[in-house]
């Protein structure tokens, strides 16, 4: 089942190179989020997670978001 969901992270010591973010964002297997980076030191993403369940799309988008940008703290999870 397809689950959407959107996730906020606030971003220490982001280097301000957006385009790199977004590749190592996609490379760690966050290829089905939307992301925005209009505020800085700010990152939204905005998710479309085939998954088992609601948990199981939550916590693996979390842990890829991890693998991507481990200094990225979680602020806000919004249903979609």
């Amino acid at each position: 089942m397809e689950y959407t969901f959107t996730l906020k992270y606030r971003l220490y010591d982001h280097d301000g190179d957006e385009e790199a973010l977004i590749y190592r964002l996609f490379e760690a297997g966050c290829d089905d989020a939307l992301p925005g980076i209009g505020q800085s030191g700010r990152l939204a993403l905005a998710f479309a997670r085939e998954a088992e369940s609601a948990t199981a799309a939550l916590e693996s988008a979390i842990a890829d978001v991890r693998e991507a940008v481990d200094n990225a703290e979680l602020v806000e999870v919004l249903p979609d």
